[in-house]
């Protein structure tokens, strides 16, 4: 388990182990075994809740698995118990935010089209700001300010030295010619998302105009996907109430072959940045503070 990653993916991938080890026993014989009650299994293989040591102890002797699978139970179960880095950020971070950060931290490879908005994990400190404080629901300056600190944080770990998440992202033309601040401002955003396209793992590429009518005109979604076998790749759909997430495998796949679909019609990453830059050329440039 990465450091930085959240508590969901080890207690998805515990769940998923614990359900194959049980087999054809039902969850009735292991409680009456273990005297783990049959809600605590319930949630226990649905990778809901913390996993307590004890009951990882129990359920390994029950079993009698092999070693390596003991130790498998073992890592899971206490990178389930940690607390991810934004709990210090409940206050603001909703439930569909949280799985959000925790699909996010765990991915190896995240692909997001963007409609209407620039992605939140591209946007400067501005951007967000004017963003989070025009955007549903209402919200008070102090609370924008955490946002913002949030989205400072997740782009450090993206852009660290050892991150492993790929981003890829295709934004339609129309989300870097919407004002959002000022025309300097807009500037800058435009002059970040060009210094990022640059670094060996994030790809941009914009959906121009020109390419009409596409199915990604029904709204932004990201496709979150893992590196590690027991994980099964998500969908998070951006809805006016929050996130929608899927996990049916044949909705996977259908909305990765539409992000193909739109990657093929939009811009190679060096067209981008040129468009990129002629977009740049219109809007003043930010004043050095110097």
């Amino acid at each position: 388990m990465a450091p930085d990653e959240g508590p969901l993916l080890p207690r998805r991938r515990l769940g998923a182990e614990l359900r194959r080890i049980r087999g054809h026993r039902t969850l009735d014989e292991v409680a009456d075994a273990t005297l783990i009650s049959t809600s605590k299994l319930s949630r226990l293989e649905n990778g809901q809740g913390a996993p307590q040591p004890r009951d990882i102890r129990d359920l390994i002797v029950f079993y009698d698995v092999d070693t390596a699978t003991a130790d498998r139970l073992r890592q899971w179960a206490g990178a389930g118990r940690r607390q991810a880095w934004w709990k210090q950020y409940s206050d603001v971070v909703s439930p569909p935010l949280n799985a959000y950060l925790d699909f996010e931290s765990g991915a190896s490879t995240i692909r997001a089209f963007a409609l209407s908005l620039i992605p939140g994990l591209l946007q400067t400190a501005e951007h967000a700001g004017h963003l989070l404080g025009k955007l549903p629901p209402p919200r008070t300056a102090e609370q924008i300010q955490r946002l913002i600190e949030i989205r400072g944080r997740r782009q450090e770990l993206l852009l660290a030295a050892r991150s492993r998440t790929r981003l890829i992202t295709v934004i339609d033309e129309g989300a870097l010619h919407r004002k959002v601040g000022s025309p300097a401002e807009m500037h800058a955003q435009l002059d970040q998302l060009h210094r990022l396209s640059l670094l060996r793992n994030i790809t941009i590429q914009i959906l121009p105009y020109d390419a009409g009518v596409h199915a990604g005109l029904l709204g932004m979604f990201t496709v979150f996907q893992f590196a590690d076998d027991v994980d099964r790749d998500i969908v998070a759909i951006e809805t006016h109430s929050g996130q929608r997430y899927l996990k049916e495998q044949s909705s996977v796949q259908e909305y990765l072959r539409m992000f193909d679909g739109l990657s093929h019609r939009a811009h190679d990453p060096d067209e981008s940045r040129e468009l990129l830059e002629k977009i740049m050329s219109t809007l003043p440039a930010p004043k050095d503070p110097r």
